[in-house]
């Protein structure tokens, strides 16, 4: 059977890799007893897909993937067993079982972040927003395997929202392309906005709301009944 489970990442492990949370959740399933299936082959791996890497420096609260087990689990008892194996800083939300067979990670297309940062005095959060979302186009330089190229990251801005924490705090709701064949990080997109608004930045912290697919006109989230 598949389950596609949600979870949290909080602040204390934000500065681990991608890498370190697969391995996280491989141990917590052996501790929880959890039988997970494996690949065939020289080098078997648990059949755990996760639907989007983090990059360092974000928490979240809508990380998503799927696994396969050997044996049928009601989704709350999977719930509990496999949090009494993880440690402080993650913690399993819900779970679904899966019928559908798409990977997870091709039906991400977007994904939701609250950007929390400071801004220089002059500016308004409100003319920032305005001017972001009125451009055309705004080009950034995006690594890539071949070097840095320039890439026009507004067409992928799907919504942006905003307004002030207090004091000189402020903050970015925005839905931007995700998975595969797009995907622009937040960072990515903060430098967008100081480019194209002349605007100087400080991020103070960055957190992933949610991962979506898209289902006609619609955004929604990947454990939708649309995609199990």
């Amino acid at each position: 059977m598949k389950i596609r489970f949600r979870f949290d990442r909080g602040e204390e492990l934000k500065y681990i890799g991608h890498l370190d949370v697969m391995r996280l959740f491989e141990r917590a399933f052996k501790r929880a007893e959890i039988p997970v299936t494996h690949s065939q082959g020289f080098n078997p791996r648990p059949h755990i897909v996760f639907a989007q890497p983090m990059a360092l420096g974000l928490s979240s609260e809508g990380e998503f993937a799927d696994v396969e087990l050997d044996e049928d689990y009601e989704p709350y008892d999977f719930i509990e067993r496999l949090n009494s194996a993880l440690p402080a800083g993650v913690r399993v939300t819900d779970a679904k079982k899966v019928k559908n067979g798409k990977n997870i990670m091709a039906i991400v297309e977007a994904a939701r972040y609250r950007i929390d940062f400071g801004l220089v005095p002059e500016k308004n959060i409100d003319g920032v927003i305005s001017e972001v979302l009125n451009r055309d186009r705004i080009i950034v330089l995006k690594k890539t395997k071949s070097g840095e190229k320039e890439f026009d990251i507004r067409p992928l801005i799907y919504e942006l929202t905003g307004g002030r924490n207090g004091g000189d705090s402020y903050f970015f709701n925005v839905l931007l392309a995700a998975g595969q064949e797009n995907n622009v990080r937040p960072e990515l997109f903060i430098t967008g906005v100081e480019t194209c608004t002349n605007s100087d930045i400080e991020i103070m912290r960055m957190h992933r709301i949610m991962l979506y697919g898209r289902a006609g006109d619609r955004w929604l989230p990947l454990d939708d009944g649309k995609f199990l």
